[in-house]
């Protein structure tokens, strides 16, 4: 395990002493001791507030900071039609407990003080790289924001939760003269938030001693990133399939995002990412979401793990097939890739391990199980470990959640694969890109691979390895493709140009087992090896007979 992360947030902290807070860092590393043990790094990822203390962060340690001091949501867009009093948790937030005050930047950094020197105490971490990272969060969820709801609404360009309600990675400031640790004499007009997020995040992270910053809730991968819909895709029309610049024009103002944010913190500054609930092509179909760019630009960020939601909403099809899409490659020098699980939710009063699991591990071992084929053939998996976090709605840390979870965990991580699976999703991460960035692009086609592997897995279908177009092509031109993929089947989407119909052709030529899924309008020759005929698409409700014919 090369990085073991525990998320927390501050609740546990609150009212204490110096003394209190080093004991409860220390027990917090006393209760995953088991874990740490096993990694050659350990991490702390700190859920302060929603991100907005970067954003107001004036260079006085002294100023008081608003904290995730709350059990609910803190700025609701939303009316809730059943919730006419607006008490629920989706219209409101609650103090978690009645004597959370704010809190001051002096604070936070003896916290983070704090755990340093319980990681250097504790058998299980001393002697080894401690890190500590701070979230950004686009949403308002955790804690009031003045500033992404009052003084700079025009960055919130996403209706995720209600109208404007989430930070964008491409939002443009208006200019204020507030002062701001980066900025003392205010935010000048037209600065991009990648500019600001990233200066105000050096300077704290210099004042409190932070060596990371986590981008939260899908930021910095495009606009909706919780849903299916977005700036290109409004849940009928894909706008890129009439106008293919617009596709182009987002996507370049994510990659600006991203030049920005990096040219503001020096390469001993982490990033780390969520990423979104989606799959690759998904995302690039409604929010020209530009992974391969985003790997291969040079920005030096770990690669997102597997979406958090399936705990939530239970389709962990979505989260095994958007979790394959996005590690079918990796950033340059990346031999593995991030699993997180979710024990506890700090903040909307739930304990997926308690609660939404019951207790069962299926959710630790069915991410575990999944694997990448590198370009040498050699089989790569998860190498870090995030837990989501160590505390509860209520600041607690019950002990009944490491013991119980931690043999799980371990054990999911020894029996990772070793080999492909008898399935192999033989994914166009390349392909995808070029065709939503060209003169054609075919989003509709884009969506399809990963909605439909999304929902055989649903169904039951056993796949768990992935390899990108590019890594099979590297096999096949070393003659390798036969050894390493021997026995197995490839499922691949329908080709999207001649050159992906060959591959596929050169496959079964070769003795190779393949599943198509997908219209086969650009694939002559394997429409006619199946045996099958082009005909208008069909859409909308209807009834497919499957029965056999009768005898003759």
């Amino acid at each position: 395990m090369q990085d073991l992360t525990l998320e927390v947030s501050l609740k546990p902290f609150c009212n204490l002493d110096d003394a209190a807070t080093l004991a409860t860092c220390a027990e917090a590393l006393r209760q995953w001791d088991h874990l740490a043990r096993h990694a050659s790094r350990v991490s702390l990822l700190l859920w302060a507030s929603d991100g907005s203390e970067i954003l107001d962060y004036t260079g006085d340690l002294d100023t008081e900071m608003e904290w995730a001091r709350y059990v609910g949501n803190s700025n609701s867009h939303l009316d809730i039609p059943s919730d006419p009093e607006k008490k629920s948790l989706h219209s409101r937030s609650y103090l978690y407990r009645p004597d959370a005050r704010p809190i001051t930047y002096r604070r936070l950094a003896a916290i983070v003080r704090a755990w340093r020197e319980a990681a250097s105490a504790a058998p299980a971490t001393q002697g080894k790289p401690f890190r500590v990272g701070l979230a950004f969060d686009p949403g308002g969820e955790f804690a009031p924001s003045d500033f992404k709801y009052k003084r700079h609404r025009e960055i919130c360009l996403s209706d995720t939760m209600g109208k404007a309600s989430f930070v964008c990675c491409y939002g443009i400031l208006n200019a204020d003269t507030r002062r701001y640790a980066a900025y003392p004499d205010g935010i000048p007009q037209d600065t991009g938030i990648g500019t600001f997020l990233g200066r105000q995040f050096r300077h704290l992270a210099t004042d409190t001693g932070l060596d990371y910053l986590w981008l939260s809730n899908g930021f910095g991968f495009g606009m909706e990133t919780w849903l299916t819909i977005g700036p290109l895709f409004d849940g009928t029309i894909f706008t890129a399939a009439v106008d293919p610049q617009k596709a182009r024009d987002t996507r370049d103002r994510i990659l600006r995002f991203w030049h920005d944010l990096r040219a503001e913190l020096p390469p001993s500054i982490g990033i780390e990412t969520r990423g979104t609930n989606l799959g690759t092509a998904t995302d690039l179909a409604s929010d020209a979401t530009p992974l391969r760019e985003l790997y291969e630009g040079g920005f030096d960020f770990a690669p997102p793990p597997n979406s958090p939601w399936a705990a939530i909403n239970g389709d962990f099809g979505i989260e095994l097939a958007g979790y394959m899409s996005r590690l079918a490659e990796l950033p340059p020098n990346r031999t593995g890739f991030p699993f997180r699980y979710y024990l506890h939710d700090p903040w909307w009063l739930n304990s997926p391990w308690l609660d939404r699991y019951e207790g069962q591990p299926h959710d630790i071992y069915l991410p575990l199980a999944t694997a990448r084929i590198a370009s040498d053939g050699r089989i790569q998996t998860a190498d870090t470990l995030n837990l989501l976090s160590i505390d509860d709605s209520h600041g607690h840390m019950p002990e009944t959640v490491p013991n119980q979870s931690t043999p799980h965990l371990l054990r999911a991580w020894a029996e990772r694969p070793d080999s492909p699976g008898p399935l192999v999703w033989l994914y166009p991460f390349d392909e995808i890109h070029d065709a939503m960035f060209g003169e054609s692009p075919a989003p509709e086609r884009l969506f399809h691979t990963d909605w439909f592997i999304r929902e055989a897995i649903n169904d039951g279908f056993p796949i768990n390895t992935v390899i990108s177009t590019r890594a099979f092509d590297a096999l096949a031109t070393a003659q390798h493709a036969q050894h390493s993929l021997a026995g197995r089947i490839l499922v691949s989407p329908a080709p999207l140009d001649t050159a992906s119909e060959q591959r596929l052709l050169n496959w079964i030529d070769h003795g190779g087992d393949l599943i198509v899924y997908g219209p086969l309008d650009t694939a002559p020759v394997l429409r006619t090896r199946l045996g099958l005929a082009a005909a208008a698409p069909l859409s909308g409700n209807m009834i497919v007979d499957t029965s056999p014919p009768p005898p003759p």
